[in-house]
Parts: structure tokens; sequence; C-alpha cells
């Protein structure tokens, strides 16, 4: 659990391939051959965000897994395997992204189809989700059903145990402005998440994030990454509405600016949670005259918690994370865990800025895996450059509740490395060792290490 593999100098998705057919790389993937054993459901969980970055529709790699990487992985879970068992790589991208598009550029069909003649194992591949919304400006216009997942989904309520108990602010913001929908899922009494059957039904999860920094949660890697495992995304509180003051984190601070955006805000909500085009339509011109006045989203406008100061989104990702471990296939939470949990991190070419869908690429040619979330994304982050106290979603991870996510303490974790300069405990690396991520303009100065 505390152990961090972390193997630096892979140049290429292409040289990644070499070097594991070549067998260079076996001391990390040998982690799947002690994991995986035959007969065994295995699901493969990509980061599959979105098909692009957000203004450079051409660039892409820095946003989303390799399929290099997920094509490693299927090979030696097949060979663990031996015939017998059930692959299956999901993910539930963001609401509006184009699912085809992204698996056409990472290539994963071609990939199934080149593993698939290797064995008689199952392998399937599909979009976790039931709708694909489709925004202008950030207003719903229209929305697409789809198949969905074809074991069908699970409402997991922590109810009192969840990271939200506690919390009195309970106005949260989920995946859009039907704030009403989310407030059927967290109230009071409830905490519920809706997720896949098929991620439930795993012997085995496999965790195939890429490493970015992140608007609402500093940083993105394994933990985060888990929020495409719930397929009805409202149920997924991403911010509160208010300052801190009252209990929110919609913005950093009470001004005549977050105070007119907050009333314009809320008008909106209660037109468009209908999703009428009649009414939609209209206001994708009045949101462009109003980011006039209030800013845009790619500029350094702090807002929909998109900062440091974000309460929410580390509640969210830490219940996702404990429901994984923790919830049997029929969505009961038990002390003990239910499967058993693999991640390997893309961190060849990652993403610093404006992540995680504005990211810039960061080219840092490193493979990191490991058993244990929290243990891999404190680890992560320290790599990053960042300090994980100042990462609520990883200092969270380390608390002491009820389905515990790290046993230990933060100061046991070790980094084994080609690299000579990581190997030892997290804390020990310096600065200067760090591949110095440029934080989201939200968090500047304010998640860095000191040096």
């Amino acid at each position: 659990m505390n152990k961090v593999f972390a193997y630096r100098g892979i140049e290429t998705y292409e040289e990644l391939e070499g070097m594991y057919d070549a067998g260079e790389l076996a001391a990390i993937f040998s982690l799947i051959g002690e994991a995986v054993q035959p007969g065994d459901n295995v699901v493969l969980k990509p980061n599959f965000v979105k098909e692009s970055h957000l203004d450079r529709h051409d660039e892409w790699v820095q946003i989303v897994t390799n399929g290099s990487l997920v094509k490693c992985v299927l090979k030696e879970v097949v060979k663990a395997l031996r015939g017998v068992g059930h692959i299956a790589v999901v993910d539930a991208p963001q609401t509006d992204s184009d699912y085809d598009e992204i698996i056409k550029r990472v290539g994963l069909p071609a990939i199934i189809e080149e593993v698939r003649v290797s064995t008689d194992v199952p392998i399937e591949y599909y979009d976790l989700r039931e709708e694909r919304w489709f925004f202008r400006e950030g207003i719903i216009t229209s929305k697409k059903r789809l198949a969905g997942d074809p074991l069908g989904y699970t409402k997991v309520n922590l109810g009192s145990d969840s990271f939200f108990a506690n919390k009195q602010n309970k106005d949260y913001y989920g995946a859009d402005y039907d704030r009403e929908e989310t407030a059927l899922y967290h109230n009071e009494r409830d905490n519920i998440y809706v997720i896949s059957n098929t991620v439930l039904k795993a012997d085995v999860f496999i965790n195939l994030p890429k490493l970015k920094s992140h608007k609402l949660g500093g940083m993105t890697c394994c933990l985060k990454n888990l929020v495409g495992t719930c397929v009805i995304k409202n149920s997924l509180p991403h911010h509160t509405i208010g300052v801190p003051s009252q209990g929110g984190d919609q913005f950093s601070e009470k001004s005549e600016h977050s105070n007119a955006e907050g009333r314009l805000k809320a008008l909106s909500v209660k037109l468009l949670k209908y999703k009428n085009p009649l009414i939609n339509y209209p206001f994708i011109l009045a949101k462009k005259l109003a980011g006039l006045f209030l800013g845009s989203a790619s500029s350094d406008t702090v807002r929909n918690g998109s900062w440091y100061g974000n309460d929410t989104i580390w509640r969210t990702t830490l219940d996702l994370n404990r429901i994984l471990l923790f919830a049997d296939e029929r969505g009961v939470m038990h002390d003990e865990p239910q499967r058993r949990y693999l991640a390997f991190v893309d961190a060849i070419i990652a993403g610093d800025g404006n992540g995680p869908m504005a990211a810039d690429a960061k080219r840092c040619n490193t493979l990191v895996a490991g058993t244990n979330p929290v243990a891999l994304d404190a680890a992560c982050s320290r790599l990053m450059g960042f300090d994980w106290r100042k990462i609520p979603t990883v200092k969270h991870g380390f608390d002491e509740v009820r389905w515990q996510l790290f046993k230990g303490i933060h100061d046991d974790i070790l980094i084994d490395s080609n690299e000579p300069c990581w190997n030892g405990f997290i804390d020990d690396i310096s600065v200067e060792d760090t591949f110095q991520f440029k934080p989201h303009f939200g968090w500047v100065g304010h998640v860095e290490l000191e040096s």
C-alpha cells in the first residue's frame, strides 16, 4: 500500500510499447500478475474526459490516457487471466464529450482487436453514459440518449458516513444547472451516487489516469479519475453556491462582481433547468454578452469553484473512491475491501496550466504505478512540484474515517524509481528534482512546494 513505482525515461508512447514488449518495464507491470487471477472480471478505467483541448481542437495527447498504455495493460491482464475471465475498458466522459472521437483518436477499437486475437477472454469497451448533452456557450441545446452500461447502474447511499454529512451549506451544483436534481441525491438525509454496475461487478479495478493540473481539485490523478465511474453526473457535487463566508465556494470572495454574476446565474438556472430550446438559445447570446462584463471561463476569473478554496469536489472524489473499494456488486458497503486495485499513471505527456481540459502539454516521460490511490496521488503531487497538504483531495485521503482509504501515515510512502533522486520517502524529494508543474490560475501561489 505504501510503495509507489516511478519509471522515468520513456520518450514516446511508441517507446513505451517497445520497452514493455522487451520486458524492460517488467518490475512495474508485474503488479498485474500479482493482483489478477484466472476467472476475474477486470475493469480498466482510462481518463477519456474529452476528445480534445477546449480551445485547440487538434490537441488531445495531454488530455486523455494514451492508447499505448491501455494496450500494454491489456496484454498483461490477458497473460494473468490465462484464458479465463472477462475484461471491460470503460469510462463515462464529460457530458458533452464525443466518445466516438475519443476512442478513434486513442486508437482503442484497433487496440482491442489486436489483443483479442491472442486470447479467448472476452474484451469489451463502451461508454457508460446514458446521455450525451450538446452545449453552445455552456448552454444545453439538446440531448442524445445513449446505450449506457449494459449491466445498468446502482444507487449507492453513503448517508451520514459521506464526507458531505457534516457540511452545513448543501446548496450544491452538479454537472449542470439543474440543482434540484443534485439535491435529490445530496441533502440532509442522503448522499447518493449512481455507479456503473460494470465497475461494481469487477474483481480487479485498474485505474489508468492522466496526470494533469485541475481547476477544481488542484490536480487530477488516481483519486479524481473515479468521477468516470458515475453514470448520472448530477449526483456529483462540483461546487457549493455562495462564498466562503456563506459556506460556499462558488466564488473566492464577495464583491459586486460576484453578486452580479450570482444573481444572473440564479435567474438563469430557474429557466434553463427545463431545457427548453426556445428558452435556451436566447441565453446563448445573453451569456456571450455577460462574458464581456464578467470575464470568460478561459480568463483569470475565479468562478464555479475553480480555485484553491473549493471545499466540495474533494468530498465527492473521496466518496467515490470509498465506494469503489468497499461497495459490493449490489452497492452495499462493507468494512473490508471488495475488490483489488491497481493504477498506472500516464505521465509520459502530462498536462499543466488550466487543466483538466485546457491543459498545456507537459513532457515528463514517466510512468507511475501502485496499489493505493492516496499514496499514488501524494507521490504524484510531489513529483509535480505540488504540496499534497495543500490539495484537499489528497490531504483528506489520509483522514481516519469509516471505509478508510489509506491505513497508515503519509511519512511511510516510498517511491521506488530508476531515477535516483526520487528513491525514498516522498517528502525527501527536493523542489529542484520535481517537474514544477504550472497550476491552474485559480491555484497559483497556493499549491506549489516551497523551496
